[in-house]
């Protein structure tokens, strides 16, 4: 039986602050963050445009506050009436269920920090379609267990109430917002009905009153304004499943390249350097964040210039959905521009290079190859 509340063991807390402590490194008054050479500044927040970066150069918590967390819509933003709102979950169950917000609210509710990617988050404003945040809610496991799913079942879809035009043939249509999981994966215990961010309700532009957090999964899983739950006998091939958000990757086989279509899904282990820091003592320290699917994460090394790869320092929070703080020491650089470039290390992945992660690849989803930074010392 569940507590209505499940939230952080002590343990966790403490690695949460040991990581939100390594984060913030040490920031003083005194202490310079060096611009990049090779960005320019990230593009305007604009209410009329469907994306918003976070510009992870200011992040000095483990969390992204909200109103600096990515945001990107694909229909709009809809303005949904918390009273009025109801969850409708339907389909291939042995009984079909409509829950009010306020329904939703009094299940037992969960707590995770997770961080997700958008699938398509490569190089445009410094990589800053990524955000790690605390995610409050309950458990989609617990509802479908009680509904019953059908043995036939096989994919559950998740439905926003987004809409955007579809076109086909000539021909356009209204759709709404929606992608799927199969079943094994909305069956597991980490998917969550959420609506709290960082420990706050959520925001119309996150999602309000609710939407769905797969953690270890790329950002377009991640259904905003959630509105309906179907479980389904087939595989789902809406827009977000079958035509965007789709993987070409070739593969060479007996000697020619053959390429392949996947849906965009779990995350690829990758790392980004977010900012260099001097101190009034003329040290230096490089500083990013590295993150997957929930793979344990091994190491994350630097590189700098044509050295060899540096053990960076790790702030493990003990949430293995969360992004990894690193850092690493740079003392007494020479003077004038540098390159810095960082690899992720999992228990079955290596972060691979930009020309690798690209090769063979028709499409730009997925990007996880390792990201080259410029710097200027000051003379």
């Amino acid at each position: 039986m569940l507590s209505t509340r499940q939230g952080l063991t002590r343990r966790e807390v403490l690695l949460h602050v040991a990581a939100l402590s390594l984060a913030r490194g040490g920031l003083s008054q005194d202490e310079q963050t060096l611009p990049w050479s090779d960005l320019p500044p990230p593009p305007p927040s604009s209410s009329g445009v469907g994306m918003r970066f976070t510009d992870l150069a200011e992040i000095n918590e483990f969390t992204v506050p909200n109103r600096q967390f990515f945001v990107l819509h694909h229909g709009g933003v809809p303005r949904l009436d918390r009273k009025r709102f109801e969850l409708h979950i339907e389909g291939e169950l042995e009984r079909e269920l409509a829950l009010s917000f306020d329904e939703i609210e009094a299940l037992p509710k969960k707590e995770l920090t997770v961080c997700f990617e958008c699938a398509g988050n490569a190089g445009v404003g410094s990589h800053g379609l990524v955000g790690n945040a605390l995610w409050g809610g309950t458990s989609l496991a617990i509802l479908l267990r009680e509904l019953g799913v059908r043995p036939e079942a096989r994919d559950v879809v998740f439905y926003g109430a987004d809409v955007s035009e579809e076109r086909l043939r000539g021909n356009s249509y209204p759709t709404r917002f929606a992608r799927s999981l199969p079943v094994a994966d909305a069956l597991g215990e980490d998917v969550l009905l959420a609506y709290e961010m960082n420990g706050e309700a959520l925001s119309t532009e996150h999602g309000f009153p609710l939407r769905l957090v797969v953690p270890g999964w790329y950002g377009v899983a991640q259904v905003k304004w959630l509105e309906r739950i179907e479980v389904v006998d087939h595989r789902f091939m809406g827009r977000y499943m079958s035509k965007e958000y789709v993987t070409l990757r070739g593969v060479r086989v007996d000697g020619e390249v053959v390429h392949r279509a996947t849906s965009v899904g779990r995350q690829k282990l990758k790392s980004v350097i977010t900012r260099v820091t001097r101190r009034p003592d003329d040290r230096y320290v490089i500083h990013g964040f590295g993150w997957n699917d929930g793979s344990e994460l091994e190491s994350i090394e630097v590189r700098i210039d044509e050295g060899p790869l540096l053990p960076a320092e790790l702030a493990r929070s003990g949430s293995r959905f969360a992004w990894t703080p690193f850092r690493r020491e740079w003392t007494r650089p020479d003077k004038g521009r540098h390159r810095l470039v960082s690899r992720a290390v999992d228990a079955s992945h290596i972060q691979p290079t930009a020309e690798d992660a690209s090769m063979y690849k028709a499409t730009p989803w997925e990007n996880n190859g390792q990201v080259v930074r410029e710097i200027e010392i000051p003379g």
